[in-house]
């Protein structure tokens, strides 16, 4: 269990231990004190589940690519967050991990997601859906979201095509297009400034980087 907040770790560390055949074997106050205590450790004495709120802001790029590395090995990850943030939530969905549960659910849900999730299936709750759904993007392609995020945040364009493994003529259609589909839902984007603020609104940018990037 990674949870900042003492009590909500300490609750949710307990719920967790009321289900049959489960057993708690640590919790953590962050994603990088559990891997300082896993570091060096048998891969048998690594947990088979781990139920983690994520770091937002400039510690979200950290504790998402140690979650993907935990996946990557075979750990099973349910994220437990209050899901507020819109880039978060964009990174947290584009991981791909097992489950998601916003802190607003009953504690109930919590331990539902935790045993589909140990029996193999996906656990995504109503309420965390539903946040996950009221997404006010427009439908951009993977490559056309990379592009926004990249060129959003200030790089050329031609050091985004090369980012992208495109030409710099295919990374223009790209862009051509994500402004065409920012036109269609009445949110014009026709600047690189305008664009840095949708991209901003939309979670495709960081907030918190925001203040620093450069026109």
């Amino acid at each position: 269990m990674v949870e900042p907040h003492v009590l909500q770790r300490y609750r949710a560390a307990e719920l967790l231990g009321t289900l049959p055949a489960v057993r708690s074997v640590g919790s953590f106050a962050s994603v990088a004190e559990l891997v300082a205590q896993m570091r060096g450790a048998e891969r048998s004495a690594w947990p088979h589940l781990l139920v983690v709120d994520p770091a937002a802001g400039s510690g979200a790029e950290y504790d998402l690519a140690a979650i993907a590395a935990f996946r990557a090995a075979g750990m099973r990850v349910v994220i437990l967050s209050a899901l507020e943030s819109r880039h978060l939530i964009r990174r947290i969905t584009s991981a791909g991990v097992d489950g998601i549960v916003s802190k607003q659910d009953p504690e109930s849900e919590l331990l539902r997601a935790v045993v589909r999730v140990l029996a193999g299936s996906a656990a995504i709750t109503a309420r965390a859906q539903a946040v996950i759904d009221a997404d006010p993007a427009p439908k951009l392609s993977g490559q056309e979201a990379r592009l926004l995020e990249l060129y959003a945040a200030g790089r050329p364009l031609a050091s985004v095509a090369d980012r992208l493994g495109v030409r710099e003529d295919t990374a223009r259609k790209y862009l051509k297009r994500i402004k065409l589909k920012y036109d269609a839902q009445g949110r014009p984007a026709r600047s690189k400034l305008e664009l840095a603020w949708r991209a901003r609104e939309d979670g495709f940018l960081d907030p918190a980087a925001f203040g620093s990037v450069a026109f």
